[in-house]
């Protein structure tokens, strides 16, 4: 091989062996940050193992209890966390976190507990009889139901310093405003039961009663509104409403000849004053819902976590406070945090993917540096027999010249 070309191979296997070493030490800098990776995953595996889940109360097998895993519907239904606690769950400012269904029925009833509760399907009367009924047999439960809705009334006004004895001899009679279809001359419409036909128009809330002057006879009739100002005088003219307007078949909603679920079923009562208590939270700390599809009260693992960060708060109702005082996941003894088993079992399933992708990396830049380091050892050889060869001519070189 002449001189020339000996050096033009000796470069070339130079600069092979330059691009040999670097892609070594390319491919050893990725096996080190393939350790830090596995390092990282490792520490990501460690921390997971302290996943945890929120479980409730919600009943008993014989003496053992039963939990289970935390959601907003368990957490706010009625009677469906097991210590008989009633929960709401509020925002950090204590705004009411509601379903849709509770928000368009408190806009709808914009202020009246009747209608808010009668678009729920409910009533807080339990009152059966209607005042039209012409049957014998409705008769004593007509008159019990009448002295009901005068008894209801008296309390109100006698809460609020209205007090007048209903009897005949102060000359006090209730009259009603009910809502009925009406002839051409202004006659009440009666279906073939002996029932007036009820008129489209919805039950404004508003009663009257009409006083009798016993010296002069004059009528005066006052309109039974609220004027009162405390949760108690409240309740009583809701209640005195609701009676009035069932006794007399008045409706508190769009739809007159919706049945509502009545307090006369016991089974009705929890779910009514259940409501009341959610209405009472609206009125007094405002109310949201969440409308993010994301994120929202369906979602459970939201849900939990936002309990856990702080950002939604749980309140129980206090029959003695009569109102929502706060509470938390730590000091409730309702909610326990254990071991979310399921949880483990999918970290662990991909703790193990990862591993063995990371392995298989790692086994392939092992294969990559064994060709490596074999193709650099082969051309450190032939490095050296061309360079003897090329030493060599240069010592020729040098002789042929001296001569």
């Amino acid at each position: 091989m002449g001189m020339a070309a000996s050096q033009a191979r000796l470069l070339s296997i130079t600069a092979r062996m330059t691009d040999n070493e670097h892609s070594g030490q390319a491919v050893s800098y990725a096996k080190i940050r393939l350790a830090d990776q596995t390092e990282e995953v490792n520490k990501e595996y460690l921390n997971a193992l302290k996943a945890t889940k929120l479980t409730v109360l919600t009943g008993f097998n014989g003496a053992d209890e039963v939990y289970t895993d935390i959601s907003y519907a368990l957490m706010t239904g009625c009677n469906t966390v097991a210590n008989n606690l009633h929960y709401m769950v509020t925002d950090k400012k204590g705004a009411a976190l509601v379903t849709k269904t509770l928000a368009d029925a408190f806009e709808k009833g914009n202020g009246d507990f009747n209608i808010f509760l009668a678009e729920l399907g409910y009533t807080q009367s339990h009152i059966q009889v209607s005042a039209y009924s012409t049957d014998p047999i409705d008769i004593p439960a007509q008159e019990k139901a009448y002295q009901e809705v005068h008894e209801a009334w008296d309390r109100y006004l006698t809460s609020v310093g209205l007090h007048i004895n209903v009897d005949e001899e102060h000359g006090l009679d209730f009259g009603f405003h009910y809502f009925a279809q009406t002839d051409a001359n202004g006659d009440v419409i009666y279906d073939g039961n002996g029932d007036p036909i009820p008129d489209t128009t919805p039950f404004n809330g508003y009663c009257t009663y009409t006083y009798t002057d016993p010296n002069t006879g004059i009528d005066t009739t006052f309109p039974l509104n609220y004027d009162g100002t405390t949760q108690e005088q409240r309740e009583l003219y809701d209640y005195a409403v609701s009676l009035t307007a069932t006794y007399y078949r008045t409706p508190v909603q769009p739809d007159p000849m919706m049945a509502l679920e009545s307090t006369a079923n016991p089974d009705n009562i929890s779910i009514v004053n259940y409501y009341k208590q959610i209405f009472q939270k609206m009125a007094s700390s405002g109310y949201y819902t969440e409308d993010n599809p994301a994120n929202t009260i369906n979602d459970n693992k939201w849900f939990e976590q936002q309990l856990k960060d702080g950002k939604l708060l749980l309140e129980i109702y206090s029959a003695v406070e009569r109102k929502f005082v706060s509470t938390s996941i730590d000091s409730d003894q309702a909610i326990q945090e254990v071991t979310d088993e399921r949880e483990l079992a999918l970290i662990d399933q991909e703790y193990k993917m990862k591993l063995e992708k990371l392995e298989a990396k790692d086994n392939k830049y092992d294969l990559e540096l064994r060709k490596l380091d074999t193709e650099h050892k082969a051309l450190q050889q032939e490095y050296q027999v061309l360079k003897g060869v090329v030493d060599k001519n240069v010592q020729d070189s040098f002789k042929t010249f001296s001569a």
